[in-house]
């Protein structure tokens, strides 16, 4: 008996025992549908961090903070300490060689004055570099640059919603002027829209960027301060294997101008894929219910092979009094266990690719069924029957012509 024979016979032993077929197939069918809309949506919401992680520095980006911020009692040491400054960012432009981009930042809250409307919003004087590191481009006009540091430039760029809401539209606020907590400014540039959502019912992420406005640090603490701290530094090292050195640079610079360590390391990437792992946890638990339920469909097709092999011991004797190999015995039970898997992953890669675009379509989560994962599908369940169909497989061919044919 051929490959193509064998195929053949377990197709027919299938349509003949349809209640035992269909028993069989319900747990694979469950178990491969589980497992593919876990994979799928394991590697929508992978994705999804992924596009988060770049849209913010990727995992080359390191935030630096004032550690001690909110804290009543300091050591006389802590209290001299002139925590993050503006001078900080400078120096490590020389001495941190393992970082790409290094942008000092520091935030107010103040009233905004236009010709369409007025109201109380953030402002954040930064450097240039902080819109390579955080992936943001002017919709319209420019950004920051290094002459509006040095020369302390009256320049802001807008967010797209405080444009709007300024002065009616992004075409119209270019080149305009605003007042800013009582000091004018021209507008030089107005940001693209940003939206980001993990999910449909979780908002923009990115709102935050659209209700803000950037002006020169230099000029903002001029203007808005009477010393040069800052409030954060973001950092993006060379690559995301060289943070680490980065991290002991900008700590060797930071300790030895503060004298204490006055400072933290908050990485991009380490508290968006917290999250992650949170969500994997349930997928985790999901893949292993559908994996449980493949194991249990594959001890069923065993049992059922078995008590198949206990009816026809007789039908196997006469096939090998007449020539036929323990080999192709062996063949014709497992071929059977595989077909039976493999229409049982079938179906439950099609009920998997259904139950993913339904959970897409209802609950605005990303996941797609991608070729790997549909194929991942249909291999574990015959993988499973390839297990299950061994041992009758092996027990049929064991057996002694003589002895069955003088069975029942």
């Amino acid at each position: 008996m051929n490959l193509f024979e064998a195929i053949a016979a377990g197709l027919d032993e299938a349509r003949e025992h349809r209640g035992r077929t269909i028993l069989s197939l319900i747990g694979l069918t469950l178990g491969t549908a589980s497992i593919v809309s876990t994979l799928a949506l394991f590697g929508g919401s992978s994705q999804r961090t992924q596009d988060f992680l770049n849209e913010v520095g990727g995992a080359a980006t390191v935030i630096v903070r004032n550690e001690w911020t909110g804290r009543v009692q300091l050591s006389p040491r802590e209290a001299a300490s002139p925590r993050l400054t503006f001078r900080d960012a400078e120096d490590l432009r020389d001495e941190a060689p393992s970082l790409r981009y290094i942008s000092a930042a520091r935030n107010w809250e103040l009233l905004y004055e236009g010709p369409r409307h007025q109201f109380i919003g953030e402002v954040v004087g930064t450097l240039p570099a902080y819109m390579a590191i955080n992936s943001i481009a002017p919709r319209r006009g420019r950004y920051l640059t290094e002459l509006d540091i040095r020369e302390r430039a009256s320049v802001v760029v807008l967010g797209s919603s405080f444009a709007d809401s300024l002065f009616g539209s992004t075409d119209l606020a270019i080149g305009r002027d605003l007042t800013i907590g009582g000091e004018r400014f021209t507008v030089v540039g107005v940001l693209e829209p940003e939206y980001f959502s993990f999910a449909a019912w979780e908002g923009n992420a990115f709102e935050y960027r659209n209700l803000r406005a950037y002006i020169p640090l230099s000029t903002a603490l001029k203007r808005f301060a009477s010393d040069d701290q800052i409030g954060w530094l973001t950092l993006e090292a060379l690559t995301p294997a060289a943070i680490v050195q980065a991290e002991k640079e900008v700590e060797t610079v930071l300790l030895r101008r503060h004298r204490v360590r006055d400072f933290n390391f908050d990485r991009q990437s380490t508290d968006v894929q917290e999250g992650q792992r949170f969500m994997n946890l349930f997928n985790a638990i999901f893949l292993i219910v559908g994996i449980v339920s493949l194991f249990t469909g594959g001890i069923v097709i065993t049992n059922i092979l078995l008590s198949s092999v206990v009816e026809r011991i007789r039908e196997i004797g006469v096939r090998l009094a007449l020539g036929a190999s323990a080999f192709d015995i062996f063949a014709h039970f497992l071929v059977q266990s595989l077909v039976i898997t493999a229409l049982g992953g079938l179906a439950g890669t099609l009920l998997g690719t259904l139950l993913t675009t339904t959970v897409q379509a209802v609950m605005q989560l990303p996941a797609h069924v991608t070729p790997p994962i549909f194929l991942a599908g249909i291999g574990t369940a015959t993988f499973v029957g390839l297990v299950a169909g061994l041992f009758p497989a092996l027990r049929a061919a064991r057996l002694d012509p003589v002895e069955a044919l003088h069975y029942g």
